[in-house]
């Protein structure tokens, strides 16, 4: 039935003029091109706006749940979201009940595209105050630990008196990520990026509230906020100190005992008190004469026999002597001596950040020898840098290791390395049996190519010898196997060979005008199977030709 009308479609297409069948084949393309442009046309829903002004951060969570939900949308830009019209307030319901959109932060693209003509001066202070919000909240939101964040602002009117001039303040809730906190550096961090960004605003009047209502900073001046400063540059010092320490003492038991057979801990205690001392130290037996005086005097002098009333001549030496004709001599000798005793003064300054107390502890994966753990246990008093005398503590004892966690991971992670290497294995062996496939085919083609060209060259003359011996039997010599595409008879097919060679001209196979049109192509065929045969064997052919003139000759 198909054949039918085919032939007659064809009839029919061969009667039509060139131009009808031009036109004709134009409104089929139209027809095939316009009739799925026109089906899509009409399939296609109408979209309505769902979402405008939306973050980069919601627009990608709501085009993620829209995917989920396999819902189509449209993007307009990186803030405006499209949805089929009949799925509009569907849509805003189930993004809701995700919590979506988380915000609709807005900064400086406010005034983007945006008119100033005909705006208030309040409009343009609120539309400047919500651009700096935003900002504000998206660069805080920037950091790692930071999921939410709104920035609330308060800037005064201008006074002209600057003693009535009301300062700017600032407030920041900050959403920290489940796992991550925020100290108080990062805290403080924030709070000067608030008072940097904001004229007039000083970093002692922001106050940063977390989700949960604790107070991370409370605004309250440039004092507390130096000595919390300092607090925290004291506590990081302790903790570096101490994981200097575990680090110690971690390395030379993953030396002695192999990994994962110990755990270290260590705390450090510093004193941050800055002292003065001034001392003086006397030494009384080191003595130095520091002066030296020696007074002596002596007087002579007549008189009577006898001493001078007085305390004097009571004396038990006597000063005064009297000599012989009654006259008397005074002599007296003194002599002080002052001495300096030794003194040293000390003036000593201590600096804040002396170690009071260094605390180790260390846990080794059952050990049970009591001379090995000894050994360990000098060991890390070395590494840790014990002092007893100090106050110094240090524990080391032995307990097994719960390992269930590790060998179970461990445990895993040989599956999937032995998975991987499935994997590989197979992804080879898949590529060698490919490539062998590929080369078999390859080599199966070319002997397919190989076979068909011998195929078509077989050899239609038989050898000239046994063609001999056919004559000499009485035979009758012909070809020893019809070619491919060979209708004609043999007797017929030697006589045109023979007349061909004898006139010097082109093989021609003289049948009827009926098998001529019939058999056109393999007449060609034949004749350049002739040629060839001539051109490549010609003695061959000659004999041939000789045998047939002497098979012509006996039956005449």
């Amino acid at each position: 039935m198909f054949a039918s009308i085919l032939l007659q479609f064809t009839t029919y297409w061969k009667k039509l003029s060139l131009g009808r069948q031009i036109t004709m084949t134009a409104l089929i393309l139209a027809v095939l091109i316009l009739t799925p442009v026109l089906v899509s046309w009409v399939n296609t829903p109408s979209y309505s706006v769902a979402y405008t002004g939306l973050s980069e951060a919601d627009a990608a969570q709501i085009v993620q749940k829209l995917d989920d939900n396999n819902i189509p949308y449209q993007l307009k830009n990186s803030g405006s979201i499209e949805v089929p019209s009949d799925q509009v307030y569907t849509t805003r319901l189930l993004m809701a009940r995700e919590g979506l959109p988380q915000s609709s932060t807005v900064g400086y693209e406010l005034f983007s595209g945006t008119s100033m003509l005909g705006m208030t001066e309040f409009s343009q202070k609120v539309n400047y105050q919500r651009a700096i919000e935003g900002e504000l909240e998206r660069t805080i939101g920037s950091l790692d630990s930071v999921q939410t964040v709104r920035v609330h602002l308060v800037t005064p009117e201008k006074s002209l008196l600057s003693s009535d001039q009301l300062l700017s303040t600032a407030s920041v809730t900050i959403q920290i990520k489940p796992g991550r906190t925020l100290d108080s550096s990062q805290v403080r961090a924030v709070t000067h990026l608030v008072a940097s960004s904001v004229e007039g605003l000083k970093s002692e009047n922001v106050v940063v509230v977390d989700s949960e209502g604790n107070m991370l900073a409370d605004g309250m001046g440039t004092a507390s906020e130096s000595d919390q400063s300092l607090k925290d540059d004291q506590r990081a010092a302790e903790l570096a100190y101490a994981a200097e320490v575990q680090k110690n003492v971690q390395n030379i038991l993953d030396t002695i005992l192999g990994p994962n057979r110990s755990v270290v801990k260590a705390t450090v205690e510093m004193d941050w008190t800055q002292r003065e001392i001034t001392s003086n130290t006397f030494a009384p037996t080191e003595v130095a004469i520091r002066s030296s005086q020696i007074i002596n005097e002596s007087s002579s002098d007549g008189g009577a026999t006898g001493g001078v009333a007085g305390a004097v001549s009571n004396l038990p030496t006597p000063v005064a002597t009297t000599t012989a004709n009654g006259n008397s001599t005074y002599q007296r000798s003194e002599e002080t001596l002052n001495y300096e005793v030794s003194q040293t003064q000390l003036h000593e300054v201590i600096a804040p950040g002396k170690v009071n107390r260094v605390s180790v502890s260390v846990m080794v994966d059952n050990i049970t020898d009591a001379t090995q753990m000894t050994s360990i246990k000098s060991a890390v008093e070395v590494a840790a840098g014990i002092d007893s005398t100090r106050g110094d503590k240090i524990v080391v004892e032995s307990f097994a290791f719960d390992r269930t966690a590790m060998d179970a991971l461990s445990a895993d992670l040989a599956k999937q390395q032995q998975q991987e290497l499935y994997m590989q294995i197979g992804m080879a062996v898949a590529t060698a049996m490919a490539v062998l496939a590929l080369l078999f085919v390859i080599l199966r083609m070319i002997n397919n190519v190989r076979n068909a060209s011998k195929e078509s060259w077989k050899t239609v003359l038989r050898p000239v010898s046994e063609m001999a011996a056919l004559e000499n039997r009485g035979g009758r010599p012909a070809l020893q196997q019809p070619v491919s595409g060979l209708s004609l008879p043999a007797q017929s097919l030697n006589r045109q060979i023979a007349t061909a060679i004898k006139e010097n001209e082109d093989v021609v196979v003289h049948v009827s005008p009926k098998a001529r049109k019939a058999n056109a192509t393999e007449d060609e065929q034949n004749a350049k199977v002739i040629s060839r045969l001539a051109e490549e064997n010609p003695a061959t052919v000659a004999e041939i030709i000789q045998i047939w003139l002497n098979e012509s000759k006996k039956v005449s």
